[in-house]
């Protein structure tokens, strides 16, 4: 086994993971790029006993020596992760990830100093992705290739048809953006990977889009490479990114429209806070984590959305700001100084650690919940499904230990009087309360018919006093049904229009 590398000598490096496959999107594709990285910077070798450090990915199980560096893609939003996976990891081990959000989970789970946590954000192609000398130009020709009109706005979502991307979010916002703006339209591009699930979930979106009577306003185009992608951001107005997918800690196709000079709207969601600078490279709607699963509040989205689309200037501003944010932050010279400067640090932090990892009593807690509802619960398939179940265990003490760091807030905000609340999800009236048909968490709620007229009169037009005096002038009642707005907020079907935390 080979000593520590000599003070001036290029750490000797073993890569772990395979580098002969063709560079793509995703994990697969950042390993790519930075396996090359490594390779002009290191002293690559085969064979782990000449390695003063190992790369890894993916694979979490490898050998305790040489000293190891993982490349996270979003493992730190599976409980399963820490409950299984952390377990095995030494202080002495470095892990890089992509987003500030790793970093603060970790801090909840993990003591200072079990292992070290370096931020490296993804880097973007800025030839292939870059804002168009002729925008107008380039909707003609999209208008020949995809078929959407090149007349009036374009509003675009990038993003596999993935319950969890929110794509019916997209079809509500463009519908309350057209009473302004009826000329404005949204593309979906997207694979439908699931066969099942995913392809359901894409027949409720277009049956979403035609209810609202969109159905000529809606375009549903299927996975395109990366070319012509480019070229619609580069042509459209406004990237649409209202996910909550627990997996999103960097949002690679932010990063794209941001390079595209495509101003984004987005959740403020995981690492795409790191790459939207609100109100200057695009917006972030607040999001939360209600009783019943993330929300976000896409309704604060809607004049941002129309002052982009109405005032050129603005747009230009915005668009130039984005651009300039990826040049600085995002191209391949910045990712692999900092790829470099972490492997080098990786090789200095081994050194001096190489015990257990650390926990916080939370994460220990975490932990052994996550094993014990595995244990009772043979039927998960995947982290999807033990993340749904660790939503309402202890009034969703866990979720939110391990998705608090994602949202804006994690629990939904206190409701007062003067707000103008409104739907932030659909609704059926039933005889015993109301359905609720969001599909990526349906559920059903108890309310009486007093809370039920109440909901119905939640519009976003008048403050919740206002409403609750056409029902009622009654002390007690109005009290209730103060508290029953309270609990429609808390249970993600309304909300406020919070502002953003500081």
């Amino acid at each position: 086994m080979s000593a520590p590398s000599d003070f001036g000598r290029r750490p000797r490096l073993h890569i772990g993971y395979r580098t002969d496959v063709p560079a793509g999107g995703g994990g697969g594709g950042a390993n790519q790029r930075a396996a090359r990285v490594l390779w002009d910077a290191f002293d690559v070798r085969d064979s782990l006993d000449e390695a003063d450090l190992q790369v890894r990915s993916f694979s979490w199980e490898a050998p305790e020596k040489p000293a190891r560096v993982f490349l996270d893609h979003g493992s730190f939003a599976d409980a399963s992760f820490w409950a299984y996976t952390m377990r095995k990891l030494r202080s002495g081990d470095t892990i890089v990830v992509t987003s500030e959000v790793c970093v603060r989970v970790a801090e909840r789970l993990l003591r200072p100093g079990s292992v070290q946590l370096l931020k490296v954000p993804l880097p973007i192609d800025l030839e292939r992705f870059q804002p168009a000398r002729d925008r107008a130009a380039l909707r003609r020709e999209m208008a020949e290739a995809h078929g959407i009109p090149a007349e009036g706005p374009l509003l675009l979502v990038v993003a596999a048809f993935v319950r969890r991307k929110n794509h019916h979010y997209a079809v509500d916002l463009l519908e309350v953006v057209r009473r302004s703006r009826p000329d404005c339209r949204l593309a979906f591009v997207g694979t439908v990977p699931d066969p099942d699930a995913s392809r359901r979930y894409r027949e409720q979106v277009e049956a979403r889009a035609a209810q609202a009577g969109l159905g000529d306003a809606v375009h549903f185009l299927e996975a395109l490479p990366a070319g012509p992608v480019a070229r619609l951001m580069a042509a459209s107005d406004a990237l649409v990114h209202l996910t909550t997918c627990r997996l999103e800690n960097f949002g690679l196709v932010v990063a794209e429209a941001a390079a595209s000079g495509l101003p984004v709207l987005a959740a403020d969601w995981g690492g795409l806070r790191d790459l939207v600078r609100d109100g200057v490279t695009g917006h972030l709607a607040s999001t939360w984590l209600s009783n019943r699963g993330p929300r976000v509040d896409w309704r604060a989205l809607v004049a941002p959305a129309l002052d982009l689309l109405e005032r050129p200037q603005a747009w230009r501003t915005m668009s130039a700001a984005a651009r300039a944010m990826a040049e600085t932050e995002l191209g391949v010279d910045v990712h692999a100084a900092r790829l470099r400067a972490a492997v080098e640090s990786a090789v200095a932090w081994s050194r001096g650690n190489a015990g257990p990892v650390a926990w916080t009593p939370d994460g220990q807690e975490l932990a052994f919940r996550t094993i014990a509802l595995n244990a009772a619960h043979p039927e998960i398939k995947d982290t999807g499904d033990e993340f749904r179940l660790l939503v309402p265990l202890e009034g969703g003490r866990y979720y939110r230990l391990l998705a608090g760091p994602a949202a804006t807030f994690e629990h939904a905000p206190k409701v007062r009087s003067d707000d103008r609340l409104a739907p932030l999800t659909r609704w059926r009236d039933t005889r015993d309360g109301i359905d609720v048909e969001d599909p990526v968490w349906p559920s059903r709620l108890d309310l009486d018919p007093a809370g039920r007229r109440l909901l119905g009169r939640l519009d976003g037009r008048g403050t919740l006093r206002s409403r609750i005096e056409e029902i009622s002038t009654s002390p007690t009642e109005v009290a209730t049904l103060e508290a029953t707005a309270q609990r429609l907020a808390d249970e993600g079907i309304v909300g406020p229009g919070s502002p953003l935390r500081a």
